[in-house]
């Protein structure tokens, strides 16, 4: 046992905080081996010299406390105190919300734009369009639909009958 020590149970076997078995085998081993017994006596010295240099706590003034404590009781239980503090809870999230949509919006390409400036979209569109070679030839796009109507009569045979019946 001489090889095992305990020190991590020293200070509450000084305190008397061990439960009987451990108390005995800390007893055990301090019988056995100085450096514990050493250990411990410089621990139980420490202890005895802080408790003697601590302060005394103030005095309670138990009158103070209670009201405080009604105070805090009366905060609680009132309907505005109560109203506040249900609207205060999501308040911080509600901001955090809000703050998120605004650098959304102005990340997003045409989100924020001062009044009046041009929509940088549709100036894509123009240009996009004047480059379509389909776009200088107008009346053939016009005539798309009756080629459509074309397409249609030149597959009526393949219909299937209606049924009699």
């Amino acid at each position: 046992m001489k090889d095992v020590h305990l020190d991590e149970w020293l200070i509450d076997h000084v305190r008397g905080d061990l439960d009987p078995a451990d108390q005995a085998r800390v007893d055990a081993h301090l019988v056995a081996c100085d450096d514990c017994r050493a250990s411990r006596d410089r621990f139980a010295a420490l202890m005895t010299e802080l408790a003697e240099t601590a302060p005394a706590p103030p005095p309670i003034h138990w009158g103070a406390y209670r009201a405080e404590l009604r105070e805090r009781l009366e905060r609680r239980t009132s309907a505005s105190g109560w109203l506040w503090a249900w609207l205060a809870r999501p308040l911080p999230t509600l901001a955090a919300a809000g703050l998120v949509a605004v650098l959304v919006m102005a990340g997003l390409p045409g989100g924020v734009r001062a009044p009046g400036a041009p929509d940088p979209l549709a100036l894509d569109n123009t240009i996009l369009a004047s480059q379509l070679d389909m776009i200088a030839r107008l009346e053939v796009v016009q005539q798309l639909d009756l080629l459509e109507d074309f397409n249609v009569i030149g597959e009526l045979d393949e219909l299937p009958e209606p049924q009699k019946g």
